[in-house]
């Protein structure tokens, strides 16, 4: 799979972008704030409809504009597949989504037309950062993969927002106990598939991280990644999932209605990371955290060519600085390796030997200006 051609008009600090890309390896050279994060954003954006940064999608339009287009071409195993999301601030309908010229309603109809892998220099806080930032990691792949685990989550946080409004009035309407239950079993339904998939998904991911990572060592650190059901409970059997769940409702009942909140469900999960037994949040040094997340990045790319026959687009948002040059060289032959298109950002046009049978292409960025040679 890979974005042939990338349309842009008023997205972030870009007016007008009609780009042609190679299939393979794609930097994106310039100075700090001149777009090269943005461009990243936005192939990112073609692929999940929604921003990786903190921004509402009006934030998203270039200043005094009243409207953001993003467009592109996708060639993949399917044959070629074009993509249209517009977002207009002047209209009651204010996003579209199109897909081969056909506008879909759903947001889960886009994902899986393109894929992607993102590794930004956030991403090296995911161990140290909060679960919230684990579970995105893991919803996104997933909902990549499998867009009906996306409908799925999306019903649970309706139920869950309806859960918690009636849970902040119970202690006043105490005859709301009835329609607490009848959310409580939706809820448990939903919480009891979303886990399912995860654990399954884990199936998968963790052994292809755990190799990667040994790789990454020379064979001296065993990497696990372990499910905890509300930060406490350790679980591995999609068997086991409804009883606990069970338990934890009927547990935190009268708790939850003093303090109004749902204490229950895959919303309140975690992952737990481990080197050789250890707890790499709290045991880990700061070079392991580096190497376990590059392995988790690396084990994605597996992940998806497993589940689709294909590699996703990588994303490297310059985290080619952060890797010191053991970690920096086994990315690089793991892109180089593969039939992987890559865009890469930097803001120094350093010479990679990438390989006589690997085709690079560089472009400049400059205030929201893609140029084919330096200024």
């Amino acid at each position: 799979m890979y974005l042939e051609k990338l349309v842009l008009k008023n997205f972030r600090n870009y007016e007008v972008v009609n780009k042609d890309f190679l299939a393979q390896i794609n930097i994106l050279v310039g100075s700090n704030a001149q777009g090269k994060t943005n461009l990243l954003e936005s192939i990112n954006y073609l692929a999940t409809g929604k921003s990786y940064r903190p921004a509402k999608e009006a934030q998203l339009i270039q200043w005094k504009k009243d409207f953001f287009y993003v467009g592109g071409k996708v060639k993949s195993r399917q044959g070629s597949t074009g993509i249209e999301i517009t977002f207009n601030t002047g209209q009651k309908s204010l996003k579209e989504i199109k897909v081969n010229g056909l506008k879909i309603n759903k947001l889960s109809e886009l994902l899986g037309n393109l894929t992607t892998v993102l590794f930004a220099p956030e991403d090296l806080n995911i161990i140290k950062g909060s679960p919230a930032e684990r579970r995105r990691l893991l919803d996104n792949d997933i909902s990549q993969a499998n867009p009906g685990y996306y409908v799925r989550l999306q019903q649970y946080n309706r139920i869950l927002s309806q859960r918690n409004n009636l849970l902040k009035k119970m202690e006043h309407r105490p005859k709301s106990m009835e329609q607490l239950e009848i959310l409580d079993q939706q809820l448990l339904a939903a919480g009891n598939d979303i886990i399912k998939k995860r654990l399954t998904v884990l199936g998968k991911l963790s052994p292809l991280t755990r190799l990667v990572q040994r790789k990454l060592t020379d064979g001296e650190e065993n990497f696990e990644i372990k499910y905890i059901i509300n930060k406490e409970i350790e679980v591995e059997k999609e068997s086991e999932v409804e009883e606990i769940l069970r338990e934890e409702m009927r547990r935190h009942k009268n708790d939850e209605i003093r303090r109004g909140m749902s204490l229950w469900g895959p919303h309140r999960d975690d992952l737990r990371f481990s080197i050789n037994g250890n707890d790499l949040k709290y045991y880990g040094s700061q070079g392991q955290h580096r190497t376990s997340v590059l392995a988790i990045k690396l084990a994605e790319l597996e992940f998806f060519k497993a589940e689709s026959g294909e590699y996703p687009l990588l994303l490297l948002d310059d985290v080619m600085s952060e890797l010191d040059v053991n970690r920096r060289t086994q990315l690089i032959n793991t892109i180089r390796e593969r039939a992987i298109q890559c865009f890469i950002t930097s803001t120094e046009d350093t010479s990679v030997d990438w390989g006589r049978n690997t085709s690079v292409k560089r472009l400049y960025i400059e205030r929201g200006r893609i140029m084919e040679n330096k200024n």
